[in-house]
């Protein structure tokens, strides 16, 4: 009987939480059961030296869907093993409140109010119509591109490694592409051996960029697609679209450019190859986490662009991580309206509201103190005294759920990988939403009074 009144106080406990709330617990939960799976020893390939520590470390990283390690799959995780990693970053890149939404919808059950906002703002899904659809959507989308792509990939990987092994490749693969996890069960080296080939580059690439351009943009173009009346898509979806494009062809020149003579990278190949693995870096730094080149090979400014690259991220509400190129817009919009001063944050005939200029900035301040903070973190942890650029490359690489690392995550100490695996946690969930998640702040009366303006000089 106190059994039973126990677990009706802990249902209580979790639907009075907000989605901030859910959303942590939902991924701190699914890390926790993660790593214990992953621990137990039919899980193991015979070659494996993990410790629980390498598990936890590894899980995190799927479940954020950033692809950083300190051992490679295929030389710790059996096929059961691989399995499990395949559901975590499935399930890191969708979330589980989703899979719980889709559980309830084809179950025939109503989801609560609570469930409905945690499902939203997991994916900032803004319209409150359609949520049914759009969970639908979301997971016909995600398994048939992913099916496209595991069946384009064993084209290669068959012939390569045979019907079973290849496939299985391919489908590993395909979802962590598409989930922007940037794992791989091939070795080490992440896809360095597959650096020059086409197909696999170009379907890993478009896998990428899919899941980066996030579900709502996807359900737009679906939505457009299936009507026969024709209609606008959403500004939102045409900014992504353009901004991804624009970002893709900056990105695949500057590391042309740059790394045009270097031998180590790109320098002995052909034109036609140069411009490939250049495309490939520019689309895996949108928090993809693959790898065709040794970024300890690269050039320093190389990797100061990549940073930056990293740090805008992908759009929101798909896998992710980063800024988001939308937030980052935003703020441009409105630095252009204060220099020329102008009264509103407009652009393309439109007016940005300026509670969405106030929360970019939000995002931004958080989402900078937290990388100057993780930075000064594994700075001071990391053994061996690595170069600069290497530890912010790692840092951004872990915050905005990359996943690329200049060779630095297999030697760090289990110190500096608590930090890494803090700032996966923290990117993955969101600054924002981790802050709201710890302290839920009611404000007092005082803090709703507005005083008189406060003088203060600025610029």
């Amino acid at each position: 009987m106190l059994f039973k009144s126990f677990l009706e106080k802990i249902k209580m406990s979790l639907v009075r939480l907000s989605p901030a709330r859910r959303i942590f617990l939902s991924f701190a939960l699914v890390i926790l059961l993660g790593s214990l799976l992953l621990s137990l020893p039919f899980m193991q390939a015979e070659t494996s030296q993990a410790s629980y520590f390498d598990h936890l470390f590894t899980t995190v990283s799927m479940v954020c869907v950033t692809g950083l390690c300190t051992l490679p799959v295929s030389a710790t995780y059996n096929v059961w093993g691989q399995l499990i990693c395949m559901f975590l970053i499935q399930i890191g890149g969708l979330g589980l409140m989703t899979f719980i939404g889709i559980f309830y919808i084809q179950s025939k059950q109503k989801l609560s109010l609570r469930s409905r906002e945690t499902i939203q703002e997991s994916f900032s899904y803004g319209e409150t119509r359609s949520l049914r659809d759009f969970i639908r959507s979301i997971f016909l989308t995600t398994f048939l591109v992913e099916g496209l792509g595991a069946l384009f990939l064993s084209f290669r990987f068959i012939p390569e490694f045979g019907w079973g092994r290849g496939i299985f490749t391919s489908f590993f693969l395909a979802i962590s592409a598409f989930c922007n996890a940037g794992f791989d069960n091939l070795g080490s080296t992440s896809l360095v051996a597959f650096q020059t080939d086409p197909l696999i580059n170009l379907v890993i690439a478009s896998l990428i960029i899919t899941g980066g351009l996030g579900f709502m943009v996807w359900f737009d173009l679906a939505t457009q697609l299936g009507t026969k009346k024709k209609r606008r898509l959403r500004f939102h979806t045409k900014l992504v679209l353009s901004l991804t494009v624009g970002i893709l062809l900056v990105g695949t020149l500057t590391t042309l450019l740059i790394e045009w003579n270097n031998a180590a990278t790109i320098g002995n190949l052909s034109l036609p190859e140069k411009v490939l693995v250049s495309f490939f870096q520019t689309v895996s730094m949108r928090t993809a986490g693959f790898a065709t080149i040794d970024y300890t090979q690269a050039r320093p400014v190389t990797l100061l662009l990549y940073i930056l690259q990293m740090f805008l991220g992908g759009a929101p509400g798909g896998t992710a991580g980063g800024l988001k190129i939308t937030t980052f817009f935003v703020l441009i919009v409105f630095a252009r309206s204060e220099l020329l001063g102008l009264p509103h944050a407009n652009v393309a005939h439109r007016t940005i509201n300026p509670r969405t200029v106030q929360k970019s900035f939000s995002v931004f301040i958080i989402f900078l103190m937290t990388f100057l903070l993780g930075l000064i973190l594994l700075g001071v942890t990391a053994e061996g005294n690595p170069r600069f650029i290497y530890l912010m490359f790692e840092t951004i690489s872990a915050l905005a759920t990359v996943g690329v690392t200049a060779n630095l995550t297999p030697d760090l100490g289990e110190l500096a990988l608590a930090v890494i695996m803090l700032l996966m946690f923290v990117g993955r969930i969101g600054p924002l939403t981790l802050l709201v998640s710890l302290s839920e702040y009611q404000p007092e009366k005082k803090d709703m009074i507005h005083y008189m303006k406060a003088d203060i000089t600025i610029g």
